[in-house]
């Protein structure tokens, strides 16, 4: 429609199914000319494959980036462009004859108007013959019909459409192949003359109002250093500002400079710390360029490089020196922050503040990590996921058991996009078994995510809360004893919760009718009463202590309770909790961790302790028959099922 004149006469219906028919044609062409080199070395016959990753170069690369899903929702290209450019308004006024919540005015008005015209228009097609529908109609507006629904002056709409049209004059030369230059990319309007446009397509013109005012600004050689820098702080203090509002501002530092001794030893674009766990993130600013979309190998890798390797490498010179005590910390204020005992889990997070292409398949495919202690692997995405990982993820516990997870898993899955990762967390609990060696997850799984978002953000109708991860405790005494661990941000209880957070619903079920149970138990008698569970290989577990004896006797109890526990069981960590027997509410809680080794004064006291084994957490989550009333109850208080948990 922009490299010649547009002909506006409806065609025939015939020459509409050729179009269909050839378009279709023209995509199955396209998909076999990408993929044709996934294939090269192959000798299916013989059934020999080579020896080489596909994917391993930009020329395997190529249909992964093409076919990739968008990184934003739309609201997040309109909501994030008022961010990222106000900071460059006045440079917007003086030379395009706009701000950028006038651009903003103008694209919601224009959604607005566009789909209310497609709804009556679609209905005026109900009495027209078939051979005379056309939506097109629906896609054109005025500039006086913008300014009219926008409120915006004239003159100001007409410099914004300006900035965003593209022909009659303009006819797209650049664009003579797949991966070449595309005008209508930052220019979607295709003005018609005398006032008339065309929009076919709403989110191209939200992306290119997100992205395009940048490189008019770079263009400008006075501003471009300016410009550069809005665009990095706006980067950093978005990252800020969602850690924030899932950590608290007392938890979230932002430009934290690290020294050992008096030497700057590295930077850290953002910083959290929440009880013994840490979370480390850099940002960067680079895009995808055209040459490694082209398949150019070398651009391929060096955009990675400095988009990803670059951050992570920060990223994880952060991350160690949390872990040694030798390096200081000192915030964006100069204050020094006290850190006090070193975090035992850092999580390295890399940012990139634009659409990357396939991002997470590129850095499952080129990211190098170094294995250090206590740093787990990284998790790479955009700036629009992390904003969707607040929105949903919104409590600290619920964040990091994310976290853990992807760092647990992430060498399994297979995605395009970290939404996709997180739509099936959010429905399933992202915890594959041992079985499983690799995962593809398709995007439309993340469906339920996507409707999620659109119904918080935009008001669309439909479930705000997906069922599953988030809603799978509600009612239970689990997901009030979570609520309780997260205002503490303790480090005795973050592992707990991390722990709690990965029962699957049976098990909470029944560990939950469990505490009920010597809760009641306590209240009664005054005594203290006991629940014990533990993995299913033994390597972690969790003892519950209810009674009414003073805060040092029941501690010491409760701490040789679980030391004991931990040494029976040869488990490398085991957690105990101390409940109110009168509120139920957390009096106290203790970690003990450590390789399992051969004891004999252990042995001695674990031959005097009860013989009651914890209950494996996979009994109580799964019940593949009915329970009868006189056997064991699952809930692991050794009494009969009639008189414990039958009832609750």
């Amino acid at each position: 429609m922009v490299q010649k004149p547009i002909d506006f006469s409806l065609p025939e219906p015939k020459s509409l199914r050729d179009f269909i028919d050839r378009t279709e044609a023209l995509l199955q062409e396209l998909h076999e000319s990408l993929t044709k080199p996934w294939f090269d070395g192959w000798d299916f016959e013989a059934g020999v494959a080579p020896e080489r990753d596909p994917f391993a170069s930009a020329a395997g690369m190529r249909e992964p980036i093409f076919y990739g899903g968008e990184s934003a929702y739309n609201f997040q290209y309109r909501d994030f462009a008022r961010l990222k450019y106000r900071a460059d308004d006045d440079w917007l006024d003086a030379n395009k004859g706009f701000l950028i919540e006038e651009a903003c005015q103008v694209i919601e008005a224009l959604e607005k108007l566009q789909l209310a015209r497609q709804h009556e228009w679609a209905q005026t097609l109900r009495k027209q013959p078939p051979n005379q529908w056309t939506m097109l109609p629906s896609f054109t507006f005025t500039t006086n019909e913008v300014t009219e629904s926008s409120g915006v002056a004239i003159e100001r709409v007409e410099r914004f459409l300006d900035a965003f049209s593209c022909g009659p004059i303009e006819r797209n030369t650049s664009f003579s192949a797949l991966n070449e230059f595309n005008v209508t990319n930052a220019s979607p309007i295709l003005k018609l003359g005398q006032g008339s446009n065309i929009l076919l397509q709403h989110y191209s013109l939200l992306e290119a109002v997100y992205e395009s005012p940048f490189f008019w600004m770079a263009a400008d050689k006075v501003y471009a250093p300016t410009a550069l820098a809005n665009r990095g702080r706006f980067t950093e203090s978005f990252v800020t500002d969602r850690l924030i509002a899932v950590f608290g501002a007392a938890r979230v530092f932002p430009n934290v400079d690290i020294y050992r001794g008096k030497n700057r030893f590295a930077e850290a674009d953002a910083l959290m710390l929440y009880g013994d766990h840490a979370i480390v993130v850099q940002a960067k600013s680079k895009r995808l360029t055209i040459e490694a979309r082209k398949g150019n190998d070398l651009q391929l890798k060096d955009d990675f490089k400095k988009a990803i390797q670059s951050a992570y490498d920060q990223a994880l010179n952060c991350a160690t020196a949390l872990t040694d005590e030798s390096f200081r910390f000192v915030a964006q204020s100069g204050d020094e922050i006290e850190i006090g005992d070193r975090p035992r889990v850092v999580f390295p997070i890399c940012i990139v503040s634009d659409h990357y292409p396939a991002l997470a398949f590129q850095a499952r495919q080129f990211l190098e990590t170094s294995a250090v202690l206590s740093v787990q692997p990284p998790l790479v995405t955009d700036i629009f996921a992390l904003d969707v990982f607040a929105e949903m993820l919104n409590t600290p516990l619920h964040f990091l058991n994310y976290l853990a997870l992807r760092a647990r898993f992430g060498d399994k899955l297979m995605v395009s996009h970290e939404l996709t990762t997180l739509g099936f967390h959010l429905s399933h609990n992202l915890w594959l078994d041992d079985e499983f060696d690799l995962v593809n997850l398709g995007d439309d799984i993340a469906s339920n995510l996507d409707i999620a978002m659109l119904a918080r953000r935009d008001g669309v109708p439909g479930e705000k809360t997906p069922k599953g991860i988030l809603t799978r405790f509600d009612n239970l005494t689990i997901g009030r004893l979570l609520t309780e661990i997260e205002k503490a941000a303790s480090p005795k209880l973050t592992g707990l919760g991390l722990l709690l957070l990965q029962f699957s619903s049976k098990t909470a079920k029944f560990l939950s009718a469990g505490i009920d149970r010597i809760l009641r138990a306590s209240s009664r008698d005054g005594k203290i009463h006991d629940v014990s569970v533990a993995t299913d290989k033994g390597q972690v577990g969790l003892t519950v202590h209810c009674g009414g004896l003073s805060e040092n006797a029941a501690r010491e109890r409760l701490t040789t309770h679980c030391r004991v526990r931990k040494y029976a069981a040869q488990a490398n960590a085991w957690y105990g909790l101390l409940l109110d027997p009168a509120t139920g509410g957390v009096r106290g809680a203790l970690t003990i961790k450590g390789d399992w080794k051969q004891d004999p004064d252990m042995d001695a006291l674990v031959a005097l302790w009860s013989k009651r084994a914890p209950v494996p957490i996979a009994q109580l989550g799964s019940a593949p028959r009915k329970i009868g009333r006189n056997e064991p109850c699952p809930c692991g208080s050794g009494r009969k099922y009639k008189r414990c948990c039958l009832g609750a």
